[in-house]
């Protein structure tokens, strides 16, 4: 039980490490918030910042598609509205997003 107990207490402080993780990110100008509703890497230069790209798109896109599916709509229709969303709430916190030509601003 206490075994049990200690693996719990880990995972969750793992879940709070990289929420954290990905406000650093955002805030040291690594990543950004991309018009279709997915992270891009502003800066190539931090593997671990790539790998947490990947993890969370993965995660946006299985959320977006359920989405998609209980609206019975396509899903660039919900990629479309989340990037939206995701650029005006990155836009208030300074930080840096893909604007429609491609470029990253702050």
């Amino acid at each position: 039980m206490k075994l049990l107990f200690t693996v719990f207490a880990g995972l969750l402080m793992s879940v709070s490490v990289l929420a954290m993780d990905l406000d650093q990110a955002k805030n040291l100008g690594l990543v950004g918030e991309m018009p279709n509703g997915y992270l891009g890497l502003v800066s190539t230069g931090s593997p671990e910042a790539a790998a947490m790209v990947v993890d969370i798109n993965a995660k946006r896109k299985a959320h977006y598609q359920d989405i998609a599916n209980k609206q019975n709509t396509q899903l660039a229709n919900i990629e479309k509205i989340a990037g939206e969303k995701l650029i005006i709430k990155a836009q208030g916190a300074g930080e840096f997003y893909m604007d429609t030509n491609g470029q990253w601003q702050r």
